[in-house]
């Protein structure tokens, strides 16, 4: 049971990524579709190209990403609590894979070969935060579906305590995501900025 358990799950984390991975595609053909955006952005790729040639604090990145992985991670979570929130979590997890869809081609057509560096920029911030967003969707698929079964038998003390296994396993991902991505972010920017020297 526990091994079919298992397989159930890598399936399901499969999926997500999947779906993950194709809303990423969708981000980065809707520029292609809509240009008019394509000069404010370039404007703000200026901003952020100067911002890791060590213009900008590594403090201030570290703090001002800090805050977006709490706001992502916490938005999916606490929708997903509220039950039938849960469709609004699902669509903050797609938005996150279309913005970095949008954001790389945009480097891409704005910067041409030299968008390689951006690329790696966006990637390594969120190569900590994706993979625990995708189990932290399974987890969300799964709590509901364990929810829902429970209110159909009417067992509110069951309820109850899905909710607060799930509330533990949240904690336990943003933590553990946002200080291994926190101290990936340090590392990598510190590397860019000794090389931009």
């Amino acid at each position: 049971m526990r091994k079919k358990d298992f397989y159930k799950r890598n399936k399901s984390l499969i999926l997500i990524s999947v779906i993950f991975i194709l809303f990423i595609v969708v981000g980065s053909c809707i520029n292609k579709i809509d240009s008019s955006n394509l000069e404010d952005m370039s404007s703000q790729i200026g901003e952020i190209k100067s911002y890791y040639n060590g213009n900008i604090s590594i403090k201030d990145f570290t703090i001002t990403n800090i805050k977006e992985y709490i706001r992502y991670l916490g938005s999916i979570g606490i929708f997903t609590l509220l039950f039938f929130t849960f469709p609004i979590s699902i669509i903050v997890f797609i938005v996150k894979a279309i913005s970095m869809g949008y954001t790389i081609n945009t480097s891409v057509l704005l910067l041409g070969l030299s968008s390689f560096k951006m690329c790696i920029i966006v990637l390594l911030k969120n190569i900590v935060i994706i993979p625990m967003s995708i189990i932290l969707i399974e987890l969300a698929i799964s709590y509901i579906k364990n929810v829902y079964k429970q209110l159909k038998k009417k067992r509110q003390d069951s309820i109850v305590a899905l909710g607060k296994e799930f509330v533990l396993n949240l904690v336990i991902i943003m933590c553990a995501s946002i200080i291994l991505q926190t101290v990936l972010n340090i590392i990598s920017i510190s590397i860019i900025q000794f090389l931009a020297r």
